[in-house]
């Protein structure tokens, strides 16, 4: 059995099944994490989405902020900023099955048996994995809810920059919302692990922030953390984290790693931008 890990889709069905096509994935035996951000920007996230329900064996993902966005916008809750493709998804036949297929997926995955833990943006250096799983469940329970009115009220206030900073002492939706936005939104923490909701670039004042890669894991510094949603850093492996997001939807590249066999290997596929 082989295990794949792959980044942000981002809707590129073609580079995406060209991507499996060359690593000759398996349904059967193997199995492929996806880093979230599965949909919107590209051109066919409605084809990426119909793939997914119909390989729900051996394709685990974890929900990225475009994902948590569409839920959002099926709610009527935001409308479609420029470039957005959730529409063609919205309308389709299978909204109802995409909207519950995405409620029930994770913010956070681990591979116990290989020491991996992915999340969409990483996961910040004061939370163990164990604490991080706990917390992820805190915001899936809530996605998952049959309470009607309590899913309403997540969905409608999920998205804020407020609180900024992590504390165990948040309650509410402000806890609820500073989960999401570490482990969904994060970049850059400023030097008192605050979220800095503004710098996506790579430049940046070592003396006010850092990506957040590079402060001290003293918590569970052996585990791998696999992370996508940063495509202006790109591939990038750094004190035990490793970026996938390539760019593809930005006329990058699709990347996929095999992690299961002590090394880390890297494929990438991308279209012929001449077509």
């Amino acid at each position: 059995m082989a295990i794949y890990i792959m980044g942000d889709i981002h809707g590129c069905f073609e580079e995406f099944e060209m991507l499996l096509a060359k690593v000759a994935f398996n349904h059967q035996t193997d199995q492929l994490y996806l880093v979230g951000d599965l949909i919107n920007r590209g051109p066919k996230s409605l084809e990426v989405m119909q793939y997914l329900l119909a390989h729900q064996d051996s394709i685990l993902p974890v929900l990225g902020n475009h994902d948590l966005s569409y839920l959002v916008y099926v709610e009527g809750k935001t409308k479609l900023r420029k470039g957005d493709t959730y529409d063609v998804v919205a309308q389709s036949n299978e909204a109802k099955a995409i909207k519950e297929y995405l409620r029930h997926q994770p913010l956070m995955r681990t591979i116990p048996e290989l020491n991996i833990a992915i999340a969409h943006a990483g996961i910040p250096p004061f939370w163990s994995i164990d604490e991080a799983m706990k917390l992820n469940q805190e915001v899936s329970d809530l996605l998952a809810t049959d309470k009607k009115k309590a899913y309403k009220k997540l969905i409608a206030e999920m998205f804020g920059n407020h609180p900024a900073a992590w504390s165990p002492a948040l309650e509410g939706l402000d806890r609820v919302r500073a989960i999401i936005n570490y482990f969904t939104r994060m970049r850059y923490l400023n030097l008192d692990q605050s979220l800095d909701f503004d710098n996506k670039r790579e430049e940046y004042d070592a003396t006010q922030m850092l990506p957040w890669f590079k402060f001290n894991r003293a918590l569970d510094q052996d585990t791998q953390i696999i992370y996508g949603h940063w495509a202006s850093l790109g591939i990038h492996h750094e004190n035990n984290t490793h970026c996938l997001d390539s760019g593809c939807v930005w006329e990058g590249e699709l990347t996929i790693a095999r992690v299961d066999q002590g090394e880390m290997i890297l494929t990438s596929a991308s279209r012929d931008k001449t077509e």
